[in-house]
């Protein structure tokens, strides 16, 4: 593997999750550290009031790598990831979510990818760990989607959308950040407000910069399913998220973009809602389950385009 004196950081943003934050960090410690590379782990403790840093102190002393940790006060996911960039000091930097299994062969799968295509960025796969919850019936493409899940199968592509892609598992090469600095900070989670945006806005801009993007099998991590996120609530809210960070997003909206996205947008919420219905009575929860996302990303693009105008309207001309 043609992965010389390559320096990794690994970069990990928590809020107040000390116990799942100390099952990633122990499936860390089992990782294979290619041959001339260094790594490091660095952990942002996003405005955390619970153990995160005692249980950071505490793995520190003897943790196989060096693992350093700061704190970020302003409460949110892209206000996290911002600070990771100023802390990191890696060639390659490596996103991982809080809540993650990291499979012994990553980090090689991640440098394989980088040293054999011309990758400026590197999504890895994402499985869906069930260990709190049992996988339901109802499970699709596209719920699993909403939960993190991303596997395009075992051999590596190219990818050239941005939402094929996410931070859980997400790893971009420092050149990336002459072109795409930061993560915006209005587009994304902060607290119980699923909003889908800063990390796919990042990956939009660098695929527009023309850094190009491929996907890592063996990259792989399992992501934990919480019992809360396989609930009609919690996935209408992701989706609502989604449907509302992609149109936050879209820059310099014309008068007839605006009306078409508004007018499809519409049209489809009432038609998901109808179909929704007859799942309902049907007794079919699988199809209730995918409309209702699809009715609720809808609604979130009609969201975004009233927050859009209101602040157009209160901005001084």
């Amino acid at each position: 593997m043609a992965s010389d004196h390559l320096a990794i950081s690994v970069l990990i943003p928590t809020h107040n999750r000390a116990d799942l934050l100390q099952r990633t960090l122990a499936s860390l410690r089992e990782v294979k550290v290619p041959h001339e590379t260094t790594a490091e782990i660095v952990v942002v403790a996003n405005a955390c009031t619970d153990a995160t840093s005692d249980v950071c102190a505490a793995l520190a002393a003897s943790f196989p790598l060096p693992l350093r940790w700061t704190v970020e006060s302003n409460v949110g996911a892209s206000h996290a990831r911002n600070r990771l960039l100023a802390e990191a000091r890696g060639d390659i930097l490596a996103f991982l979510d809080d809540d993650v299994f990291v499979e012994h062969s990553w980090l090689e799968g991640l440098l394989e990818v980088f040293a054999q295509y011309p990758a400026g960025l590197v999504a890895g796969r994402v499985e869906l760990w069930w260990d709190a919850v049992a996988r339901p019936r109802w499970l699709t493409h596209r719920s699993a989607h909403l939960l993190s899940c991303v596997d395009y199968g075992s051999r590596v592509r190219e990818l050239f959308t941005a939402g094929e892609a996410i931070s859980a598992n997400l790893a971009i090469r420092r050149c990336v950040l002459e072109d795409v600095s930061q993560f915006r900070t209005d587009v994304d989670r902060v607290g119980r407000q699923v909003v889908g945006g800063g990390d796919t806005d990042f990956i939009a801009r660098a695929l527009a910069a023309g850094h190009r993007m491929f996907y890592a099998p063996r990259a792989s991590i399992r992501h934990w399913v919480a019992p809360e996120r396989i609930t009609m609530d919690y996935l209408g809210r992701a989706a609502r998220g989604l449907g509302l960070g992609k149109v936050l997003t879209m820059s310099n909206l014309s008068p007839s973009h605006y009306r078409k996205i508004f007018i499809e947008n519409g049209i489809k919420i009432g038609f998901y809602a109808a179909m929704e219905k007859l799942s309902a009575v049907a007794g079919y929860q699988k199809g209730r389950i995918n409309q209702h996302i699809r009715r609720m990303t809808c609604r979130g693009a009609l969201d975004a385009l009233r927050q859009n105008r209101m602040a157009k309207r209160q901005t001084p001309v």
